[in-house]
């Protein structure tokens, strides 16, 4: 067993309990003193303890007071060296991201200023009289043009790309003949009698002016059952642009070009949310930011108050300036001293405090801007399709109906239907697919779809009193297309 005891360790033998379990008695001199220089201490190096002189107590006795430290009275913050400080090493600098010039701690406020005082705006634009204290006139706070791009330090490998253009996807590279996938397809679906007369008579009971019995009372003389083809091919694509924006500097680190060469436009990673959905990212080009001062406000912090002009004052709405008011008492008029402006015709302003001066909406108080290049990533899914239907049932009505799915196919570039039964199908699959294969060139394509469709289409010829006529029901939800309903109720109604 050990013990430290003032400055010296003192070794005790530990000696073990007979097994009787009566208490032994310490055996003499055995007791070994030991000098701290012999366990790697020198005399006057405590580790932590009693820093005066050694105090050489004598053997088995116990520390004098003040020996050990006090409790948490452990080595002050900054005791030990910094990581890397070490003796003969000077501290590295984190090399990955230093940080920017310094911030101010705190961003600009106005200051409420007390009755009597005038506003601490200084500038030149301040007009001669107090503007109206009116809230619905009041004009936004001056804005500045940013600066010019070409003052800008481009970013290595930014050079030759234009603020906001379209940037050059790369090179497309078309499929090989021999890849086309199988193309096969499904039958169309058709209805029946008593569908058709649900349909024509669910029609007539949604219209105000229409009677049911001439739905349920008219005699089909021929149904013609077809198909409605609809034809679409999506292309969904990614472009990209790049553009300088900027944020209000709050101090911290700044990841400009000394941090690394930026990546090319095309080079960051970016994936779409999902797929064939239009939709916008926008991300930071790594390694282009830069500090500079707030064009806005030139490095102050606010800029001139937009409602009271930077007077500090507005004219009372209350007396319009002039400190006094008509009363009427007792039947009289007469004039009294506004209790609004306490008769001085002018108010402080609500906006600045009387300051004169707002916070700069550009920098937020902060003087100073972070520039950076921002890539934007813009998906879009184009759209375009053909409809083939052969009886009189305008087209565009087969567009927003269900249907039975004949044929499907997504790839990263498909190929055309070819085989199909319908030359007309045929036909125009292939003009829109050459058509979006360069349609877009400042565009990347991501992924394509075609998706051809059957919609049920029926055509019915009917007689109701002598007086023949035809309606369509078409789609999976039985829509009717009759613009000649036999009843009607009245002549045209009119909502005014």
């Amino acid at each position: 067993m050990y013990c430290i005891l003032s400055n010296h360790w003192w070794v005790r033998p530990f000696v073990t309990p007979p097994s009787s379990g009566m208490e032994p008695s310490a055996p003499p001199a055995s007791v070994i003193h030991v000098s701290p220089q012999h366990v790697g201490f020198t005399a006057d190096q405590s580790g932590g303890y009693n820093q005066g002189p050694p105090n050489h107590a004598a053997p088995g006795a116990y520390p004098p007071t003040g020996a050990y430290p006090a409790p948490g009275a452990y080595p002050a913050p900054g005791a030990y060296p910094a990581p890397g400080a070490y003796p003969g090493q000077a501290a590295m600098p984190y090399q990955g991201q230093p940080s920017g010039p310094p911030a101010p701690a705190n961003p600009w406020q106005p200051v409420a200023l007390p009755d009597g005082a005038g506003p601490s705006y200084q500038g030149d634009d301040v007009p001669d009289t107090d503007p109206e204290d009116n809230d619905d006139e009041e004009q936004p706070p001056k804005m500045l043009p940013p600066p010019d791009l070409a003052s800008f330090a481009t970013p290595p490998g930014y050079e030759q790309y234009s603020a906001g253009a379209p940037l050059p996807p790369p090179a497309y590279t078309a499929p090989e003949e021999t890849s086309a996938p199988l193309q096969t397809f499904t039958g169309i679906g058709t209805m029946n009698e008593q569908q058709v007369r649900d349909a024509i008579c669910a029609y007539a009971d949604q219209q105000c002016c229409y009677g049911t019995g001439a739905a349920q009372a008219m005699t089909f003389e021929k149904m013609e059952a077809s198909g409605g083809l609809h034809y679409q091919l999506e292309t969904f694509t990614e472009t990209r642009t790049t553009s300088w924006q900027h944020l209000p500097y709050q101090g911290g680190q700044v990841d400009g070009p000394h941090c690394g060469p930026s990546r090319g436009p095309w080079d960051i990673a970016c994936s779409p949310n999902d797929s064939f959905n239009t939709h916008e990212k926008n991300l930071e080009v790594p390694h282009t930011s830069n500090i500079k001062q707030c064009h806005n406000c030139t490095g102050c912090g606010f800029v001139r108050c937009p409602k009271c002009h930077g007077r500090g004052k507005v004219r009372c709405s209350s007396c319009h300036g002039s400190g006094r008011r008509t009363v009427h008492r007792n039947g009289k008029s007469e004039r009294t001293s506004c209790s609004w402006c306490h008769g001085s015709g002018r108010r402080r302003c609500s906006r600045c405090s009387g300051d004169g001066r707002i916070i700069c909406p550009i920098c937020q108080g902060f003087a100073q801007l972070r520039q950076f290049i921002e890539l934007k990533v813009q998906f879009t899914n184009n759209v375009e399709d053909f409809i083939h239907e052969t009886t009189d049932l305008p087209d565009e009505l087969i567009r927003d109906v269900s249907g039975k799915t004949v044929f499907e196919q997504t790839l990263p570039y498909v190929w055309p239907i070819s085989q199909y039964h319908v030359p007309a199908i045929n036909e125009n699959s292939i003009s829109i697919v050459e058509r979006h294969r360069t349609a877009w060139p400042n565009s990347k394509t991501l992924q394509q779809r075609q998706i051809l469709r059957s919609v049920p289409v029926t055509e019915v010829e009917y007689i109701y009193k002598d007086q023949k006529s035809r309606f369509w029901v078409y789609g999976n939800e039985h829509e009717v297309h009759c613009p000649e309903y036999p009843q009607t109720c009245c002549w045209g109604c009119t909502i005014l």
